[in-house]
């Protein structure tokens, strides 16, 4: 390409500014979404967790620690 016919670096600069911008605002309006699916999902391992304990615990009291824990996660966890 010839010289002063090419597109400067500021063009481009600007271009992919502007595309990181324009990803930002789409992305912005599916994040309550992902911040919920986070959120349940985080919620899950945690009760897998206690669960795992629970079958592996044979003392009464930590098991009776790990079944409150388990009723407040399940109270937590949005059905659905």
């Amino acid at each position: 390409m010839a010289r002063g016919w090419g597109r400067s670096e500021e063009d481009l600069g600007a271009e992919k500014e502007q595309a990181v911008e324009e990803k930002g605002a789409g992305s912005s309006l599916r994040r309550p979404d992902a911040e919920a699916t986070a959120a349940r999902r985080r919620l899950e391992m945690t009760l897998a967790h206690i669960e795992e304990q629970l079958a592996k615990n044979p003392s009464p009291v930590r098991r009776q620690a790990l079944e409150t824990a388990r009723s407040e996660l399940l109270a937590r966890l949005p059905s659905g």
